[in-house]
């Protein structure tokens, strides 16, 4: 493995670290640590620490309470952001200078993505958590990760996945190109799923129902649809905590539960046809990866209800997300490299 390879791999983890300390920061209720960015209470390293700066800083942020452990969290957050941001300008650097055109265009638009999802880091701030800003903070995240993974496949896809992608399956080109058409349809309703899970979070709905698999001792619970989903764009308001009433929250917890059975449906059916149909041993470790991580991420979910939101089971029902959706890239990045060579 080439030193390239090491790096790729290294800002993929990096990557994942700062996806789930995000998610971290958001569910210890953090997210407001700072109410000034890039800075903190106006300091560019560190954040006010003694008597005398906690005082400027209350003062000088009026209505603001300094709390230095959720101030730390969210510093120490925006610096691994940061440091990532880097990380992948570079990746485009490489790219550009190797003259690797196709794989520095997908590269060029991730460093794109990080400075839009650098500003809606802003946002989200100076916004005081607005859901909209906060959820598309999320699926931002997620993009750059697995958009990450898929240069780290095409970049082998000449070198340690050769043997496999340029495997000639003996398969009817309208079954193989089915297959292509179904997985990207489970790729857009894991998007969606991921989007739905979102909006539950950053709408502090996550405990809307408190049992499983009844919603508040009821199948049909009661619910409003309507301002569950309308999307308020005031940037005065302090959206921490919420700011729906219960049957709103109800409405989304329960469609993203709805949603769930729907994108489990689809996963499962596309690991049974993809195994089914693709005679390979790289395909059957594909198929079973995918199911384990859908089973895991169904077993957070569950545990999340079950046990109150526990911080660490909440947390890695976000970085099991993220794990589910590289692998579902994996796959569809298989199955395109076999429709191309059937």
């Amino acid at each position: 493995m080439d030193k390239l390879n090491y790096y790729l791999l290294f800002v993929i983890t990096v990557t994942f670290t700062v996806i789930t300390l995000g998610a971290y920061v958001r569910l210890s209720h953090a997210g407001l640590g700072c109410p000034d960015w890039p800075g903190c209470y106006g300091f560019l390293i560190g954040v006010p620490d003694n008597a005398v700066e906690i005082a400027q800083a209350e003062s000088a942020y009026e209505g603001s309470n300094v709390d230095i452990g959720k101030a730390w969290k969210e510093m120490i957050h925006r610096y691994l952001a940061g440091f990532l941001g880097i990380f992948i300008f570079i990746i485009s650097y490489l790219f550009y200078k190797h003259n690797k055109n196709k794989l520095f265009g997908i590269s060029f638009f991730v460093s794109a993505l990080v400075i839009f999802q650098a500003t809606l880091g802003m946002f989200t701030v100076t916004w005081q958590l607005q859901p909209l800003i906060v959820m598309f903070h999320l699926v931002g995240g997620l993009a750059i990760i697995s958009l990450l993974w898929l240069i780290f496949l095409r970049y082998n896809k000449f070198n340690y996945f050769k043997p496999i992608t340029d495997i000639r399956f003996d398969i009817p080109k309208r079954n193989i190109k089915n297959l292509y058409v179904f997985a990207y349809l489970t790729l857009i309703v894991l998007v969606m799923q991921i989007m739905l899970g979102g909006w539950t979070s950053t709408n502090y709905a996550a405990l809307a129902c408190a049992d499983f698999p009844r919603c508040n001792a009821s199948w049909w619970p009661q619910m409003d649809f309507y301002n569950a989903f309308v999307v308020e764009l005031a940037t005065d308001l302090n959206y921490e905590f919420g700011r729906l009433d219960s049957p709103a929250r109800v409405a989304i917890h329960f469609t993203h539960r709805i949603w769930a059975i729907f994108a489990t449906a689809t996963i499962i059916l596309l690991s049974v046809f993809s195994f089914l149909i693709i005679k390979s041993p790289f395909q059957k470790v594909l198929s079973l990866l995918l199911i384990l991580f859908l089973g895991i991420q169904i077993l957070l979910g569950v545990l999340n209800i079950k046990l109150g939101l526990p911080i660490l089971v909440a947390v890695g029902h976000n970085g099991n997300a993220a794990l589910l959706l590289m692998c579902l890239v994996t796959q569809l990045f298989f199955i395109k490299s076999i429709k191309n060579n059937t």
